[in-house]
């Protein structure tokens, strides 16, 4: 199938679009960004296969997009057995996103360069590194202060350690290019481009995703080759020493709470900083590159050193990484619900509500901090070995790829994550995912065998099955978007609007129980407890764990029923008194 030289462009630019939309849409963790994608991907797989004619996808491609779908029809019939079942079918739409992002990829085949792929999905981290970038260092400029609550100061994603696992994930792929791209300007920028993104990494201060870009940096250097390894280690030594000053001018990295303006003097030395190490990084690169290049391969105790350095420098993060946010108690909960259900799990979305009924202290997560656990924990053996096939086959296929230019630095980000997602919940955060999803399929769909042309009857399958997927997504958006508006006007006490909302959100998801408590806490604030506690009844109903619900229905109760709504809200909750 001929390729059109508007194929590879538009390929970066719909990556670039795809990361930067989700990452900036408060990282992708809210249903609304993830159902919004999940139309636009799939809308885009089915106007691939119907317009332009699609390639017969290799196995590794196969797998990949299989994994996914089985993965998400399986965390979907949970709803089945799940203590929450409203909770399983939002998570499965969350996968369906992967799986609509994997099946854009896969169907556009061999048109969607690997390289494209690369750039975009770099080009969308650098946008989300450089915007925090700006708002630490220079607030008053940006005309907002960065947040201080539990987004850690990680505009935009929200969540200081996925954002940091995007830098990660981007210095490898900028390290990339910088050393494999065939035009000298584009290793120029990337080159370039590693300054700040370093910077944002150390503003972050995530332990995990050191020990995470330390593993793939290792993994770069093995793969990469050896005549490679005096450009990356020249490439990489500006920009570490940035991120080492950035790390020492503590009123930016730990900024006052509540007057973050304050940090703005210091944060503009250091833009100033950053741009001369930027400009000396450019001069570097363009002097000693060309230089490097004729060197002899890198000494092997030379690259053997520098693994080890690197190795060490993982092995040093991890117990900061591991200690933090009481993870060990995190896992232990898992650990305890996975023995429970030991074949199906606890259904999707079960994890919080076995935290919240066993926790020995009053903390509060939604999540394990660990993809493999929590999945073994929700979904059983077959979720786990689901979620192993989605990540392990396209890590398997970069492998493979590890001798031609881009196979490196995409095994590398593929590594980056992988390793995190062990110690974190980057697999809830879209905006971290998607990106990591769309280098592994366009990695499966590198390693196929040479292009065939797609059968009739085939195609014809494969388009039912993107226009069931959008349909889907248009319906899971239909619901989770006047829900998100009930919430936000329930909240400024437009109390008409939210019940209008509500009950359109209804329409569509009939299954919501986060619309009836909508609408029983805008009846409440209007006076009317009957109707309040007929709506925080259907709630419960519908989801019988929402300790939350459980104390509405009781405020709207009295003797008996508030009595018993009490004690099962202390039964899901033994700690609901102080408020966790």
């Amino acid at each position: 199938m001929a390729r059109s030289g508007f194929a590879g462009p538009a390929t970066g630019a719909a990556a670039l679009a795809a990361t930067a939309g989700l990452v900036f849409d408060a990282g992708g963790f809210d249903a609304v960004s993830w159902d919004r994608a999940l139309v636009l991907l799939a809308a885009a797989a089915f106007g691939l296969v119907v317009l332009v004619g699609v390639e017969r996808p290799g196995r590794p491609a196969l797998l990949t997009v299989g994994a996914l779908a089985g993965l998400t029809a399986w965390t979907a019939a949970s709803w089945l057995w799940a203590a929450s079942p409203p909770t399983a079918l939002e998570e499965a739409q969350r996968i369906g996103c992967y799986l609509a992002a994997a099946l854009v990829v896969v169907v556009a085949g061999r048109r969607a360069p690997l390289h494209w792929l690369l750039g975009g999905v770099a080009a969308g981290i650098v946008a989300a590194a450089c915007w925090n970038l700006a708002l630490r260092l220079a607030p008053d400029w940006t005309g907002r202060s960065a947040r201080t609550d539990i987004g850690a100061l990680a505009d935009p994603v929200g969540y200081g350690n996925g954002l940091a696992l995007l830098d990660a994930v981007g210095i490898v792929l900028l390290l990339g290019i910088a050393v494999a791209a065939s035009s000298r300007p584009l290793r120029l920028i990337a080159a370039a481009l590693l300054v700040p993104v370093a910077a944002d990494l150390a503003l972050l201060s995530s332990t995990g995703a050191v020990a995470a870009l330390a593993a793939a940096l290792l993994v770069f250097g093995l793969t990469a080759g050896r005549r490679a390894g005096w450009s990356a280690l020249a490439l990489l030594l500006l920009p570490a020493l940035g991120a080492l000053a950035v790390r020492r001018v503590h009123a930016v990295v730990s900024p006052q709470f509540g007057n973050e303006l304050a940090a703005a003097p210091s944060g503009h030395r250091l833009l100033a900083g950053l741009a001369l190490v930027t400009a000396a990084q450019v001069a570097g690169a363009w002097l000693l590159l060309p230089l490097l290049a004729r060197l002899p391969a890198l000494p092997r105790r030379v690259g053997a050193a520098a693994a080890l350095l690197l190795a060490a420098a993982g092995l040093a993060a991890a117990p900061f990484a591991l200690r933090g946010h009481d993870r060990y108690r995190y896992w232990r909960v898992a650990a305890r619900e996975a023995a429970a259900h030991p074949v199906l799990g606890g259904g999707a979305g079960s994890y919080v509500d076995w935290w919240v009924r066993t926790r020995s202290v009053p903390l509060s997560t939604q999540e394990a901090h660990s993809l493999y656990l929590e999945t073994l924990a929700e979904l059983g053996p077959l979720g786990l070995l689901l979620v192993a096939a989605a990540l392990g086959v396209p890590l398997v296929s970069a492998i493979r790829l590890r001798e031609t230019r881009w196979g490196p630095p995409v095994l590398a980000a593929l590594v980056a994550y992988d390793v995190h997602a062990a110690v974190d919940f980057d697999w809830e955060l879209a905006g971290v995912t998607l990106p990591i999803v769309l280098l592994g399929a366009g990695a499966a769909v590198a390693v196929s065998p040479p292009v065939v042309e797609l059968g009739a009857r085939r195609r014809a399958v494969l388009s039912l099955a993107a226009a069931c997927l959008a349909a889907a997504g248009i319906l899971a958006l239909a619901g989770s978007s006047p829900l998100a508006a009930a919430a936000d006007a329930e909240a400024a006490g437009r109390y008409e609007t939210a019940l209008a909302r509500a009950h359109r959100a209804l329409r569509f998801a009939p299954w919501s129980a986060e619309a009836w408590d909508v609408i029983g806490r805008a009846r409440m604030a209007q006076g009317d407890r009957a109707g309040a506690r007929a709506a925080f009844g259907s709630a419960v109903r519908l989801d019988p764990a929402a300790w939350q619900a459980w104390l509405e229905l009781a405020d709207a109760s009295a003797a008996g029923p508030r009595r018993a709504a009490l004690a099962e809200a202390a039964r899901l909750n033994p700690f609901w008194a102080s408020g966790q």
